[in-house]
């Protein structure tokens, strides 16, 4: 494997897409923004859902300074990875040899495949079922392959600025159907009391564990990794773009950010003034029936409609991610050099495609034949330690000496990853207790 800097040989997307050189205006830095709307529709998901409105339901407003903590943090780890593609030709998984050899590369590639095995199912059913609620009378099955088998060709076409752009339509329709939504559930009864009484920021009793992992849910790890390759697709390569870069960034954690808060608005006002609980993922379909009395059926439209961007797009997201880290995994342990590394794991190459045949049948067999429970304990435990381990990662690679100045951590950064290593460690090992039965208080 060359540890040496190549030039990007290769191209996944036109020519006439990847940009050589940065804009020097803050106006046309911001039209480039992309990498990070893709990052940020990938990394909300269900999951995020239930967990803003089960804290809220609970705490109403004041949990928001957590979600604030953990953007900050999921925005260092994202901003760090994308330091590093900026060094060179050289992908993520080729710089973890350089921290001891194939070993690490092959570790993320079994936790990705292990990913794969579990991503599509359960997002695939929420976006069927929502469907269903949208659509009264929609068969179950053949809604479920037509949305899973959509997904897997949408990316299958071979070009990332396909996603994109469908990432950034859903993205323009989660972002003003939420804030909408989150406005007409201010007028529900006890509103304006439940927002004075929880706007304080608040750590419950008892709670300690619980408001860490609320801390450590917000995006997921493998986006983060991802978004070193969606950059590169987009051809932002060198110190030059680090501004770019950042801002990418930081619109992706400001929408997710946004996304988080009309969330929490809503679970306090729907759930929090009403006592009412929120359970798993099923759960939050309903919800959309408690907008009619406020906003109609308009309302309830809109929220199911957002709901579907929300979970398609997180699809979308994961299944492009998974794509690029199994197919650069392969050839990292195959000793491909860096120069071809376009080529070995272009969305037109074969490692890239029977990835996507692989998470599309994976995603079949899960939701017919159920989930292996040894597996999952398997999955929980080794995935909680991505974080770790990619903070870990940064903190080595980024503060070599070969890096140049630009690029390299600062105190900021650095203090930033630590805390990350610390927190994402931490959880890591109550995961590990919680896999053989210990619950920590």
């Amino acid at each position: 494997m060359s540890s040496k800097a190549t030039p990007i040989t290769g191209t996944t997307v036109p020519t006439a897409s990847r940009a050589t050189e940065p804009p020097r205006t803050w106006t046309g830095k911001i039209r480039m923004i992309g990498p990070g709307i893709v990052l940020a529709m990938a990394s909300v998901g269900a999951g995020d859902m239930v967990t803003t409105l089960s804290s809220s339901s609970q705490f109403g407003l004041g949990l928001i300074w957590v979600f604030v903590v953990g953007l900050i943090l999921k925005f260092g780890l994202t901003e760090a990875i994308a330091r590093l593609q900026l060094t060179g030709s050289r992908t993520f998984l080729s710089h973890l040899t350089d921290l001891g050899g194939r070993f690490l590369p092959a570790v993320f590639l079994g936790i990705v495949l292990l990913v794969g095995f579990f991503y599509g199912s359960g997002l695939t059913a929420i976006t069927t079922l929502t469907m269903q609620a949208l659509i009264p009378g929609l068969p179950y099955w053949p809604t479920f392959v037509v949305i899973v088998a959509s997904a897997v060709l949408l990316i299958g076409i071979g070009r990332y600025g396909i996603v994109e752009s469908s990432m950034l339509g859903f993205g323009i329709l989660m972002f003003f159907g939420m804030i909408w939504i989150a406005i007409a559930s201010a007028t529900v009864d006890g509103a304006p009391q439940a927002a004075a009484e929880t706007i304080a920021p608040a750590l419950p009793a008892g709670s300690f564990i619980t408001v860490l992992s609320l801390i450590g849910g917000v995006g997921g790890a493998v986006g983060i990794i991802a978004y070193a390759y969606w950059i590169r697709e987009k051809g932002w390569n060198g110190p030059q773009w680090k501004s770019v870069v950042r801002i990418d960034t930081i619109s992706s954690y400001i929408f997710i950010g946004i996304f988080a808060v009309a969330m929490t608005v809503v679970g306090t006002f729907l759930l929090y003034t009403t006592k009412t609980s929120i359970g798993g993922s099923d759960a939050i379909i309903p919800l959309a029936d408690s907008l009619v009395p406020l906003a109609g059926d308009i309302g309830r439209i809109t929220y199911l409609l957002c709901l579907i961007a929300i979970v398609y797009s997180s699809i979308l997201g994961g299944f492009s991610a998974i794509g690029y880290l199994i197919a650069d995994g392969v050839r990292v342990l195959r000793r491909i050099d860096d120069s071809e590394a376009d080529r070995s794991m272009a969305p037109s190459s074969l490692p890239y495609r029977l990835t996507l045949v692989y998470v599309l049948i994976c995603s079949l067999a899960a939701s017919t034949l159920g989930e292996p429970v040894a597996l999952v304990i398997v999955y929980a435990t080794v995935s909680a330690f991505v974080l770790p381990i990619l903070s870990i990662a940064l903190l080595l690679l980024l503060n070599r000496r070969t890096i140049p100045t630009t690029l390299r951590n600062g105190w900021r950064s650095n203090s930033i990853l630590g805390a990350c290593l610390a927190l994402f460690g931490f959880l890591a090992i109550v995961q590990v207790f919680e896999s053989f039965g210990v619950t920590l208080q």
